[in-house]
């Protein structure tokens, strides 16, 4: 599938997609026989002088390909070098869509659609460089745009999302890309059929972010280290 980039700026709204609830088979498959594990655990807390706590349950989030890679790929603005077209892609959530269906503290509009950077999981391979290639290929599969792993540099550290429930970490990575020069999509997953394409300008997009139309926040902290990152280099080339 072709993907033709929108127009800068533009970024389209996420209303007007819903998800369906046709079945729900929580107990009909154990709680480690899906995509996503739920490890229920009986553990205890070992303390540097030796003590140990009582034992205690805690469930833990888990799934096979535990960590993931967010790519922030970005294409010069003619007169606004630290101020570049960011690539966001809409990602189908249904987690997120099933809010709908819950009792909230706090009554929010529905939504089934995030505005977010591309991103995917790190599969266990004998790579030398896991998420540079896997950034290269999931930049391909999400966005049509080709870029060799060698040409993503780190955007700071790695982090935990939610590590109270999942030890899942994130890395951050970053590349520039010609804007003009988009290919096929080869994403085939279900939920993804349906993704849009915006560039928008880095600060258009931090602005998004804290008005609420940028929910992720992985996306947002992406955003906000590639607006230091450039800002320093723009200092450091005075």
């Amino acid at each position: 599938m072709e993907r033709t980039p929108r127009d800068a700026q533009s970024i389209p709204s996420t209303d007007g997609v819903r998800v369906e609830l046709i079945e729900d088979r929580t107990h009909a498959v154990a709680s480690d026989g899906g995509f996503i594990k739920v490890r229920r655990y009986t553990l205890a807390t070992r303390y540097r002088d030796g003590r140990v706590s009582e034992q205690y349950p805690y469930d833990v989030v888990d799934r096979d390909a535990l960590d993931a890679v967010l790519i922030a790929l970005t294409a010069a603005q003619l007169g606004h070098a630290r101020d570049p077209l960011v690539c966001l892609r809409t990602a189908l959530r249904p987690p997120v869509a099933l809010r709908a269906q819950r009792s909230l503290a706090v009554p929010e509009q529905p939504t089934a659609l995030l505005w977010e950077l591309p991103a995917g999981l790190i599969e266990l391979s004998p790579s030398a460089d896991p998420v540079r290639e896997t950034a290269a290929r999931e930049c391909r599969e999400e966005t049509g745009y080709a870029v060799a792993s060698d040409q993503f540099e780190t955007l700071g550290a790695p982090v935990f999302l939610t590590p109270g429930l999942c030890a899942e970490k994130i890395h951050f990575v970053h590349a520039w890309v010609d804007r003009d020069d988009p290919r096929d999509v080869t994403a085939t997953e279900l939920v993804e059929q349906a993704s849009e394409i915006a560039w928008v300008a880095l600060s258009q997009a931090l602005a998004l972010a804290e008005q609420g139309v940028i929910q992720d926040c992985k996306t947002e902290l992406a955003l906000r280290r590639l607006a230091d990152k450039l800002a320093k280099s723009s200092e450091d080339d005075r």
